[in-house]
């Protein structure tokens, strides 16, 4: 694996092919960066969904109610298409260091100058126990498809039950219960759902806000499995309860989609990911990664998170600037944010490398929640709710000007 010692050499002429496996956030960025950088050569983008690139936030929340459309959340812009060649529903099966390029399913190698591989990553699921095959699954939010199965369903009236502690998770339930479901629990494997990460401060004040809205939270043991029959959903717990439900979420983490890559001749994390540098270089040449398939060295050190927006779209900035050989413009502190009733929940900073929280200011029966997260004594992050002029300040003080190389 390639250190993040100094930048990778360049991998593109001008005219030379670059080849995008994935058509999500990361894989589209990289292309339209590539584009915008000045790459007058082929750039071809290989996508596992039969749709075009769009953007996922709003899966969990507005596209969920049915406040925005499929269309709504299309990244490309119809007015400024992209200049690439989209092949949507490809069925990639592996990568070859030489020739440069991928197989698929059906048989076609796509030969390239460079490769970025984008491919995201899929939700994780449970061990699941399904007596009849036509009876229905339980509903993930990972895609496109997902949400729009779990959309179509008419809540009314029903049980839910959302397997999960993160913001995918909370997200769904907010949703769900304001799609009149009649009752909604959340099995987060924690008491307080995101303590863990976040703190205890924030774990409990996210629970106060759903249980304010008539979520219940089952105990803190994890789900360990899902039955499902004719008469509904049954989750299992690590402790010997169960929670029975008439439709069943499972919002319960994600894994890198990367098991096209297994045996292959790149180097892989102990959880799937693409090992780069903090260029998104992988040390096999013209092969690159990056979004939530791959690790970038920082990120393996703990400086960065995993799965994030931001970190997505930062990334794919950064890999087109070292593939065109513009100047890439340095990665920010990281961001995130969850909206989830009327609350507006925002973090920024390395919160994962805290030692120390402290509440600065507000409450959680208030909603205006501000956390200071502190490491050695000096502050490296922040997260409130509903504290946006706070954390957009604390942003523009953190805000890095010129390139510079995570220390370890």
């Amino acid at each position: 694996m390639m250190t993040s010692g100094s930048a990778p050499q360049l991998s593109l002429d001008p005219d030379d092919r670059l080849l995008i496996i994935g058509a999500g956030l990361a894989g589209y960025h990289t292309a339209r960066g590539a584009r915008l950088n000045g790459h007058q050569g082929q750039i071809t983008i290989l996508g596992a969904e039969h749709r075009l690139a769009y953007d996922r936030p709003a899966l969990s929340k507005a596209y969920l109610t049915g406040a925005v459309s499929e269309d709504d959340l299309a990244l490309d812009d119809p007015d400024q298409p992209l200049d690439a060649q989209w092949v949507p529903g490809a069925d990639v099966i592996a990568l070859s260091a030489v020739p440069l390029g991928v197989h698929t399913l059906t048989g076609e190698f796509w030969a390239a100058d460079a490769v970025v591989i984008a491919t995201g990553a899929g939700a994780r699921t449970l061990p699941q126990t399904n007596p009849d095959d036509e009876v229905a699954r339980p509903y993930l939010l990972r895609s496109m498809d997902d949400a729009a199965a779990l959309r179509a369903t008419c809540l009314q009236g029903l049980g839910v039950a959302v397997v999960g502690g993160g913001f995918l998770a909370l997200e769904a339930a907010a949703t769900c219960t304001q799609r009149g479901a009649e009752s909604v629990t959340v099995i987060a494997g924690e008491q307080h759902p995101g303590a863990t990460r976040l703190g205890t401060p924030v774990g409990r004040a996210l629970r106060s806000v759903h249980e304010a809205h008539g979520v219940r939270f089952a105990s803190a043991a994890r789900a360990v499995s899902v039955t499902s029959t004719t008469a509904g959903h049954t989750v299992h717990l690590a402790d010997g309860s169960a929670v029975a439900a008439d439709v069943a979420i499972l919002a319960c983490g994600a894994v890198p989609a990367t098991g096209w890559l297994q045996g292959g001749p790149l180097h892989l994390s102990p959880a799937g990911a693409v090992l780069c540098d903090d260029f998104g270089a992988t040390g096999i040449a013209g092969v690159w990664a990056a979004g939530d398939c791959a690790e970038w060295a920082s990120q393996s050190k703990g400086l960065r998170p995993v799965g994030h927006w931001q970190e997505a779209l930062e990334q794919a900035a950064v890999v087109a600037a070292h593939l065109t050989g513009a100047e890439p413009q340095p990665m920010q502190e990281p961001y995130f944010w969850s909206d989830q009733y009327d609350l507006r929940l925002q973090g920024a900073g390395r919160i994962a490398a805290a030692d120390e929280v402290r509440v600065l200011e507000g409450s959680a029966e208030t909603g205006d929640l501000l956390i200071s997260y502190l490491r050695g004594g000096t502050e490296v992050g922040i997260l409130g709710f509903n504290r946006l002029r706070e954390v957009k300040r604390w942003r523009k003080q953190h805000q890095i000007r010129k390139a510079q190389t995570v220390a370890a």
